[in-house]
């Protein structure tokens, strides 16, 4: 049967060939061919379609995880990071102090500025000096602690020895209170003047005046203990009263 059917089949495919060979005006060699290189084809298409494109779409679509890891950035780890900026700019309260500028400043009041501040940055707060302002009075690089009170003097209140003047006050240097004696100057203070020094008696006071007259002015406060009867413990106790 098997034979039978083999033979009916290329009986078949013969019958094909001569009637295509008769339409087509070729011989039959060449619609053998032809048909076996269409059938050539047609195998080739399925197998592309049915093997070859299924796994090629697969291969594209199965990317490795680190691939999608890349193309698509995790929103979770953007979320969670900060800014070193921010943190760098924040300012807490506790870092700023309260001062009174008063005087000879534009705008004389209070002023919140930072806790490291000095006497410059509190005035240029205040608008800065005015002109009347007796600024070598004062030492502006001094700093200053919350509460504070910082006088800028004018030039008329230094020339009358107004109180308190060119000083900045902070609550350990109140404005109440005597004022501070004048220093003794070495250089001219006459025999009276140099007795209310404490242990400076009527002869040593002459002694102090016989070295000036024989060696000239003090250049320093510590030559005075060049004099005879001025030793270490008599002039630290007078140091801080005197000037050259």
């Amino acid at each position: 049967m098997a034979t039978r059917g083999g033979v009916l089949e290329g009986l078949e495919k013969l019958a094909l060939i001569e009637s295509l060979s008769t339409r087509l005006k070729v011989s039959p060699r060449v619609v053998a061919y032809g048909l076996s290189a269409f059938a050539v084809l047609i195998a080739a298409l399925v197998f592309w379609l049915c093997v070859v494109q299924p796994g090629w779409n697969h291969e594209e679509i199965a990317q490795p995880q680190g691939s999608r890891a890349l193309e698509h950035p995790s929103t979770e780890f953007d979320s969670t990071a900060t800014s070193p900026i921010v943190d760098t700019q924040v300012t807490s309260a506790s870092q700023l102090i309260v001062v009174y500028v008063t005087g000879a400043v534009l705008n004389p009041g209070l002023y919140t500025i930072a806790g490291n501040s000095r006497v410059g940055d509190a005035v240029q707060a205040a608008g800065g000096l005015t002109t009347e302002a007796a600024s070598a009075t004062v030492n502006l690089a001094q700093k200053v602690q919350d509460g504070a009170q910082i006088h800028i003097p004018r030039i008329d209140e230094v020339a009358s020895n107004a109180p308190n003047a060119g000083v900045a006050n902070t609550p350990e240097q109140p404005t109440a209170g005597p004022s501070a004696p004048a220093l003794v100057n070495i250089n001219t203070a006459d025999s009276a003047t140099l007795q209310t020094l404490n242990g400076i008696g009527p002869a040593t006071a002459q002694k102090i005046i016989d070295y000036r007259t024989a060696h000239g002015a003090f250049s320093t406060k510590e030559e005075l203990k060049q004099v005879s009867g001025i030793g270490e413990k008599k002039y630290a106790a007078i140091e801080a009263l005197i000037t050259v």
